[in-house]
């Protein structure tokens, strides 16, 4: 089900300030960029490539119904983001900056499987 993009980006660079790089289940490379893809959610057990751009850095801003702030999240897009929680489906990876007005949608199912979390 689309979820319209509520957020407000009013973090630095006009983002929203919510990342799967804030949560405290991901794992990334030791230094950046990832050249090596390593980039990966240790809960769902499945590679991040997805997020990574050209130049092997992080693009857009993504999380997913699990999301777990470790404090590096712009507040007022994490208590949003609690408070739409509900409404986000199980197992989707969501992107913000969707053109429409809706926020991206990515089927975890359909990511690399990842058997090196931990």
């Amino acid at each position: 089900m689309p979820i319209k993009d509520t957020f407000k980006y009013a973090d630095r660079w006009d983002s929203a300030g919510l990342d799967c790089s804030y949560c405290g289940h991901f794992r990334g490379p030791e230094k950046w960029p990832d050249t090596q893809h390593v980039s990966r959610c240790s809960l769902h057990g499945v590679s991040l490539a997805i997020e990574l751009r050209a130049d092997h850095y992080k693009g857009w801003e993504w999380f997913c119904r699990d999301f777990k702030d470790v404090g590096r999240g712009f507040r007022p897009s994490v208590e949003h983001f609690q408070q739409i929680r509900e409404q986000l489906e199980p197992g989707v990876l969501y992107r913000l900056y969707g053109s429409d007005g809706y926020l991206i949608e990515h089927r975890l199912s359909d990511l690399e499987v990842r058997h090196d979390v931990a």
